[in-house]
């Protein structure tokens, strides 16, 4: 499939991607409030171009403590930052970001980063069943294509089928197993994302929280909370498609554009048919060792 690059989007997240490779132009909804990333130093990060960046603070792991302020963060992709909310990254001492996008997404979005602060691709996607480009191919097919790929449950099968891979595929898994030693290892907060920061970079986030005690109630809440960061950005999207006669009924989109616990559910499950504990899992699947987790406690809790 050839992918236009006639025009790009103004937005972010997987509404962005839908739009960039699809020739029309649509009209930013007026911003809802964006999440604020609190740092140790007391600099607050307000990054309007993406909408779903948070710190992973504040977040109950048993036994009184806390993820700290400051110390990881995750996001949605970091391609239209301005040089204001680039040095907002420096000034809160983020020494690295992780990126999970494709070669494509990258190619096609690349981060605006302060060239201070490294970058690392850790890309995790399927080369034989593109996430990426397999909406794109929904939105060029027209209403007609979009019902045979998502209609009568298809897209959210797809979504559930999508988590389960994230685990059991060993690819995917290496480069999660990855990210965690980056974040372990690194000299400071490290930053992490994808497209939409909802999907690989929810799992990320499920993992890590996991890994350092949080039960699943608050895993889950940080996870949902990425409907809220993106919802205006969504609605727009996906009113621009309709306007534009590319999209004849958004809710088949809803799957992609959303999160849902069934999609997080799908990915625990997962760890547990195939690994039989997360313990498990975090030693055997993705290779980290009690050190690693060790590490990871004592900086960001």
């Amino acid at each position: 499939m050839t992918i236009s690059r006639a025009v790009r989007g103004t937005l972010t997240g997987v509404a962005a991607a839908l739009i960039a490779i699809t020739p029309v132009a649509v009209t930013p909804a007026v911003a809802a409030p964006v999440p604020v990333l609190q740092t140790p130093k007391g600099v607050s990060l307000n990054l309007a171009t993406a909408p779903n960046a948070r710190d992973l603070s504040g977040i109950p792991l048993g036994g009184g403590a806390k993820t700290k302020v400051g110390s990881v963060y995750r996001s949605d992709a970091l391609n239209k930052l301005s040089a204001g909310e680039q040095q907002q990254l420096v000034s809160a001492g983020i020494a690295e970001i992780i990126d999970f996008r494709s070669p494509i997404e990258r190619s096609q979005n690349p981060d605006k980063l302060p060239a201070s602060i490294p970058a690392k691709s850790l890309p995790v996607y399927d080369p034989n069943n593109d996430f990426y480009l397999f909406f794109a191919k929904a939105v060029q097919g027209g209403p007609e294509v979009q019902q045979q790929l998502l209609g009568d449950g298809k897209g959210r099968q797809y979504m559930i089928d999508y988590y389960k891979w994230l685990v059991t595929d060993a690819t995917s898994r290496g480069q999660f197993s990855a990210a965690l030693k980056e974040i372990a290892n690194a000299n400071g907060p490290v930053l992490f994302h994808c497209t939409a920061g909802k999907d690989r970079t929810g799992w990320m986030s499920a993992i890590l929280l996991t890994a350092l005690g949080a039960n699943k109630g608050q895993v889950y809440n940080d996870y949902l909370d990425s409907n809220d960061n993106l919802a205006a950005a969504n609605k727009a999207t996906l009113d621009g498609l309709v306007h534009a006669g590319l999209v004849t009924d958004p809710s088949l989109f809803e799957p992609v554009l959303g999160v849902d616990r069934a999609f997080l559910d799908s990915a625990f499950d997962a760890v547990q048919a195939n690994f039989g504990s997360f313990d498990n899992f975090l030693s055997q699947g993705l290779g980290i060792d009690a050190a690693t987790v060790a590490t990871l406690k004592s900086k960001l809790a």
